[in-house]
Protein backbone atom coordinates (compact mmCIF):
# COMPACT_ATOMS: atom_id res chain seq x y z
CA UNK A 1 0.00 0.00 0.00
CA UNK A 2 1.25 3.04 -0.92
CA UNK A 3 0.71 6.69 1.22
CA UNK A 4 -0.25 9.95 -0.82
CA UNK A 5 0.40 13.36 0.95
CA UNK A 6 -2.06 16.04 -0.73
CA UNK A 7 -1.27 19.68 0.80
CA UNK A 8 -4.20 21.90 0.11
CA UNK A 9 -4.36 25.70 0.96
CA UNK A 10 -7.28 28.03 0.41
CA UNK A 11 -7.47 31.90 1.26
CA UNK A 12 -11.71 32.66 0.68
CA UNK A 13 -12.75 36.15 1.32
CA UNK A 14 -15.49 35.74 3.84
CA UNK A 15 -17.73 38.03 5.52
CA UNK A 16 -16.55 40.34 8.27
CA UNK A 17 -19.48 38.73 10.10
CA UNK A 18 -18.10 34.80 10.35
CA UNK A 19 -15.84 33.53 12.54
CA UNK A 20 -14.19 30.85 13.68
CA UNK A 21 -14.95 28.56 16.68
CA UNK A 22 -14.52 25.11 18.26
CA UNK A 23 -16.82 23.30 17.92
CA UNK A 24 -17.99 20.45 20.61
CA UNK A 25 -17.32 17.74 17.69
CA UNK A 26 -13.29 18.66 18.45
CA UNK A 27 -12.68 20.63 14.79
CA UNK A 28 -12.29 23.95 14.15
CA UNK A 29 -15.41 25.30 12.59
CA UNK A 30 -16.69 29.01 10.71
CA UNK A 31 -19.64 29.97 12.25
CA UNK A 32 -21.96 31.61 9.66
CA UNK A 33 -24.68 34.21 9.92
CA UNK A 34 -27.12 31.72 9.32
CA UNK A 35 -26.67 29.66 12.72
CA UNK A 36 -25.06 27.08 10.45
CA UNK A 37 -21.25 25.92 11.30
CA UNK A 38 -19.04 24.73 8.41
CA UNK A 39 -15.76 22.17 8.56
CA UNK A 40 -13.39 22.69 5.75
CA UNK A 41 -12.16 19.44 3.97
CA UNK A 42 -11.24 18.22 0.88
CA UNK A 43 -13.83 16.98 -2.19
CA UNK A 44 -12.77 14.77 -4.50
CA UNK A 45 -13.29 15.58 -8.44
CA UNK A 46 -13.62 13.48 -11.25
CA UNK A 47 -13.45 13.02 -14.70
CA UNK A 48 -13.22 10.70 -17.55
CA UNK A 49 -11.35 13.15 -20.05
CA UNK A 50 -7.74 13.26 -20.16
CA UNK A 51 -7.72 16.19 -22.42
CA UNK A 52 -7.04 19.86 -21.67
CA UNK A 53 -10.56 21.75 -20.78
CA UNK A 54 -12.26 18.48 -19.37
CA UNK A 55 -15.22 18.89 -17.01
CA UNK A 56 -14.83 17.90 -13.58
CA UNK A 57 -17.66 17.08 -11.17
CA UNK A 58 -17.70 16.46 -7.44
CA UNK A 59 -20.56 13.57 -8.65
CA UNK A 60 -19.69 10.36 -7.78
CA UNK A 61 -21.48 7.10 -6.53
CA UNK A 62 -21.49 7.27 -2.73
CA UNK A 63 -20.11 4.32 -2.52
CA UNK A 64 -16.66 5.17 -4.15
CA UNK A 65 -16.91 8.38 -2.00
CA UNK A 66 -17.51 5.97 1.35
CA UNK A 67 -14.53 3.73 -0.30
CA UNK A 68 -12.04 7.26 -0.79
CA UNK A 69 -12.94 8.95 2.71
CA UNK A 70 -12.45 5.47 4.10
CA UNK A 71 -8.71 5.60 2.47
CA UNK A 72 -7.81 8.97 4.86
CA UNK A 73 -5.65 7.67 7.35
CA UNK A 74 -5.18 10.87 8.97
CA UNK A 75 -6.75 14.67 8.40
CA UNK A 76 -4.94 17.63 9.72
CA UNK A 77 -7.28 20.98 9.34
CA UNK A 78 -5.67 24.65 10.56
CA UNK A 79 -8.07 27.62 9.87
CA UNK A 80 -6.98 31.42 10.66
CA UNK A 81 -8.52 34.78 9.92
CA UNK A 82 -6.71 37.37 8.85
CA UNK A 83 -7.82 40.88 8.91
CA UNK A 84 -6.80 43.97 6.72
Amino acid sequence: MKKLLVTIQLELDIPDTWGLVEHPDQVQAIKMDNGQYMHMSFLPMMTSDFKAGAEWSSECPDEFTEEVLDMVADEEVLMKLETD
